[in-house]
């Protein structure tokens, strides 16, 4: 006779197996939780993040305000710089390279066309959402507004760099997306 205070139905393995599945998916949703809000996701740094700064802090209007006031113009390319897609869409990153250690020119030119000499550039690469990645890297000038570098990626995927060029005191900060791949 079926009876709600009959116990044996609780011993199905039926009920076991459902009740291991609810369980099991609170569980993982339980940790997806906790991932989120225990690591924020960083985007530059841990002070500035394109996504998520502060329109109204000091820092980020003084160099907005510089960055418009020099209008310096920058070209971040590679030898080892192979095709995006044509369908990915501009948020992607820019451009793609191959090999782990990536060659990198870089060009600065005021905002007459004339290149800036004399100055210093240096390069922030950023794993995102794990710090532990993150290296920096400087850039030596070879001619009037031309500079290179190698920088060594420890691992293939998405990084964010923020690159920053310096001349009698005068700071010019840029972003670049870039995506490595390691040759097979």
């Amino acid at each position: 006779m079926i009876s709600q205070k009959n116990s044996k139905g609780w011993r199905n393995p039926w009920v076991f197996g459902l009740l291991a599945i609810v369980l099991s998916g609170v569980l993982i949703n339980g940790k997806f939780l906790w991932g989120v809000l225990s690591h924020p996701v960083r985007v530059l740094d841990d002070n500035y993040s394109v996504k998520a700064h502060n329109h109204v802090d000091a820092k980020w209007v003084q160099q907005q305000a510089e960055r418009s006031t020099l209008g310096w113009k920058t070209s971040l390319h590679s030898p080892q710089q192979i095709a995006n897609d044509s369908a990915a869409p501009t948020v992607d990153a820019q451009y793609l390279l191959l090999g782990q250690h990536v060659d990198f020119k870089f060009s600065l030119n005021d905002k007459d066309g004339k290149p800036v000499q004399g100055g210093k550039v240096d390069i922030k690469a950023q794993w995102p959402g794990d710090p532990t990645y993150d290296f920096a890297g400087s850039l030596k000038e070879v001619s009037a507004g031309n500079y290179e570098g190698k920088l060594t990626f420890s691992r293939a995927g998405n990084w964010d760099l923020l690159i920053s060029a310096e001349r009698d005191g005068r700071e010019f900060d840029t972003e670049q997306k870039i995506f490595v791949a390691f040759p097979k």
